[in-house]
């Protein structure tokens, strides 16, 4: 399905994704600043390649030390729920049914959408709000600690188990745009569309629901609900408890490294895993977080692994498990060599901050301490000068 510019418009404006700059992708990102580019981007993709946008407007791009784009400020607009299943998608259906009926009754506006796959999309709008987004004051993790506690809460309350917790605390997710072709991550097209879906088509059941998108037709009113509240007010109208924390556990990911470990591969992620299972099972990941790939990088240093031999082991990984960014070469290479050619990084991380890095999974860990050790306090005495 082709959409002309005029309906790619009022479709962003009635959906939310109203504020720019932002950032597209196939998966592979770039950040662009009219409604035009992103017109242009998916035309050019849609049918062969995924077709991604984020769930935020940004500002203030900069660069950081190794060239890359990023920005200092995020509109926040957007709260993003992905359910799925891989062998039910009813289930990840009813997930996204339930909620939605939950703020309904609330009259908290929001929006669902089948992915064209396995699961469906929940999207609350909000009165977009700036939030400052930076790495060195802290400000971008307190930001993410806030939506994870938001988006888990309502998990918890509503037993939404298909929820998942991968795309959870993360406000600059991407997510498919609507009405393009459902590409999975091995470049596989569907014949299926990524769809939004009104009152009326979301109540008729998944089956009704697949077989519409295989011919989505544009039909507009997707918006239910009608309270535009911003985040804060989102989080006091539903009673949510934000509290701060200085930890933050990971759940289990069950599933398995498809790697033989009777190889170099094999035998560095067996050793990295009785250093710290919890880094491992972020491993597990299709786009595992920044910390844990630095996490593993200093690993493999302190163990006298030179950068060349590190580089290829993460390449042999990333092809195996699938990881969406494995084709970003020069900006990987440039990472690895801050931390392999600064001799201020030269030992592995302890569980506090491994704790603090969303790296540690808790009880699972045969390592896991309950509680931070409590530092000495020692109180000096200083003596007259004779």
């Amino acid at each position: 399905m082709r959409l002309s510019f005029e309906d790619f418009e009022s479709l962003c404006e009635e959906l939310g994704f109203t504020t720019y700059p932002r950032a597209i992708g196939n998966p592979r990102q770039q950040f662009i600043y009219t409604p035009e580019e992103a017109y242009a981007g998916f035309n050019e993709w849609n049918g062969n390649h995924s077709c991604f946008i984020s769930t935020q407007g940004y500002d203030n791009l900069g660069y950081d030390a190794h060239g890359k784009q990023l920005p200092s400020v995020i509109q926040y607009g957007l709260t993003f729920f992905d359910f799925d299943h891989d062998t039910k998608p009813e289930n990840a259906y009813a997930d996204a049914w339930n909620l939605s009926r939950y703020l309904e009754e609330h009259d908290i506006c929001h929006w669902v959408q089948y992915s064209g796959s396995k699961g469906y999309h929940l999207f609350i709008v909000h009165k977009p709000t700036r939030f400052k987004f930076n790495h060195q004051d802290g400000s971008a993790d307190s930001l993410r600690r806030i939506v994870n506690q938001t988006q888990t809460e309502l998990k918890i309350l509503l037993s939404s188990n298909t929820l998942d917790v991968q795309t959870t605390g993360d406000p600059k997710r991407l997510c498919r745009f609507p009405f393009t072709r459902h590409v999975n991550r091995h470049g596989e097209v569907s014949l299926r569309h990524c769809m939004p879906l009104t009152k009326e088509m979301l109540s008729s059941g998944h089956d009704n629901i697949v077989a519409q998108s295989h011919r989505p037709r544009m039909t507009g009113d997707y918006l239910i609900g009608q309270k535009k509240l911003t985040l804060k007010e989102l989080i006091e109208t539903l009673s949510i408890s934000v509290k701060r924390e200085d930890v933050e556990l990971r759940p289990v990911n069950r599933t398995e490294l498809e790697i033989d470990v009777d190889t170099s591969l094999g035998q560095f992620i067996a050793s990295l895993e009785v250093r710290c299972p919890g880094v491992v099972n972020e491993l597990k990941t299709l786009n595992p977080y920044h910390k844990a790939r630095v996490h593993t990088a200093m690993f493999a240093k302190t163990l006298g692994i030179d950068i060349d031999t590190f580089d290829s082991l993460w390449v042999e990984l990333a092809n195996a498990q699938g990881y969406v960014d494995v084709h970003n070469t020069e900006y990987r290479r440039k990472q690895l060599e801050s931390l392999f050619f600064n001799d201020a990084y030269h030992t592995n991380a302890n569980c506090t901050t491994l704790k603090r890095d969303r790296c540690c999974i808790g009880e699972a860990c045969p390592k896991y301490i309950h509680e931070f050790p409590k530092r000495k306090r020692i109180i000096r005495k200083w003596s007259k000068k004779a």
